[in-house]
């Protein structure tokens, strides 16, 4: 079992990890929109293919962000609801270890979500 101050670690450490997402996505979403307003002075088709590659990166790159942080969202509302570092399928406790490496972690290694993440 966890013991607080180590919730409390693993919950500044999602803190941290939520506000740096948060800026990434507002760092990203500014950026897909420059591209889209530098699109109207396209000179040739390569330039045109090149921010096409760049936008669609961006766009990926944001989905996985998106998903990160809502992972990261669940820990914390899983910290306030003192269900943190309990597997949600089987209930046993998370090892320590784990959490270090996914500290937003919902399942023991061998076991499958209850829900695609």
């Amino acid at each position: 079992m966890l013991k607080s101050q180590d919730v409390r670690r693993f919950q500044e450490r999602l803190k941290t990890e939520r506000d740096a997402i948060e800026s990434r996505i507002a760092t990203n979403k500014h950026g897909i929109q420059e591209t889209v307003q530098d699109d109207s002075g396209v000179g040739d088709s390569g330039d045109e293919s090149n921010l096409l590659y760049e936008r669609e990166a961006e766009i990926d790159e944001n989905a996985r962000d998106q998903k990160e942080l809502a992972q990261v969202k669940r820990a914390l509302d899983r910290i306030e609801q003192g269900t943190y570092g309990l597997s949600e399928v089987s209930g046993k406790p998370i090892p320590i270890e784990r959490l270090e490496a996914v500290p937003y972690a919902t399942t023991l290694v061998d076991e499958r979500p209850l829900e695609a993440e």
